[in-house]
């Protein structure tokens, strides 16, 4: 399984418009196309961020979707309309290397850069990290390798129904000296000080 992310900031001034303009994308894709992109803004975070992604069976299942937008004259107008509002835009594709739970409210998503020779070694730490958070908390963790970009990208996602949720869970992970001890055993494996945590809320 795949996921793909595109990661757009807009003008401060019409950010809003341009979550509005990816939430009517979101849903010609979906429905017309088959796809499941979800649209999320963040809490905490860059106000001018805007993300769209989807999870994928194969490679090509977002090749499909991805050409079959690219001559809907529908999607190409909102391109078009949104694009004159946007600042940056930016595509990743992750393989996905263990699932997460299904979508809820609000996604927390953290995010390093492994140490390349350690590869090997950091990707299974990943997997045992999210299965021991998910055994905590009662939500899955997904971990997702990245396959464009930069490849030293490894991220860990879960949905949660509410903010104190999220809130919560990582208190609750920050006394247990058993989590206290990944960070520990991760050195070697990730950059030093590329460890960062982002809150999204997916749009209605």
């Amino acid at each position: 399984m795949y996921m793909t992310f595109r990661l757009m900031n807009a003008d401060i001034a019409r950010a809003a418009d341009v979550a509005a303009m990816c939430v009517t994308a979101r849903d010609h894709l979906n429905q017309t196309h088959g796809a499941n992109f979800a649209v999320s803004v963040p809490v905490g975070g860059d106000p001018t961020a805007i993300s769209m992604s989807a999870a994928w069976p194969t490679m090509g299942d977002y090749d499909r979707v991805r050409l079959a937008a690219a001559g809907d004259p529908a999607m190409q107008s909102l391109v078009r309309t949104a694009g004159s509002m946007l600042t940056s835009v930016q595509d990743t594709i992750g393989q996905v290397l263990r699932a997460p739970g299904d979508r809820g409210a609000y996604a927390a998503v953290s995010t390093a850069s492994m140490h390349l020779p350690s590869v090997a070694a950091a990707i299974p730490f990943a997997i045992e990290v999210a299965e021991y958070a998910s055994s905590k908390t009662g939500r899955e963790v997904g971990v997702m390798a990245a396959k464009t970009g930069n490849r030293s990208g490894i991220m860990w996602a879960s949905f949660a129904d509410s903010l104190d949720q999220v809130m919560d869970d990582g208190q609750m992970l920050e006394t247990d000296p058993a989590w206290l001890d990944f960070f520990k055993r991760s050195e070697g494996l990730f950059a030093d000080g590329s460890l960062e945590d982002t809150l999204w809320q997916l749009l209605p």
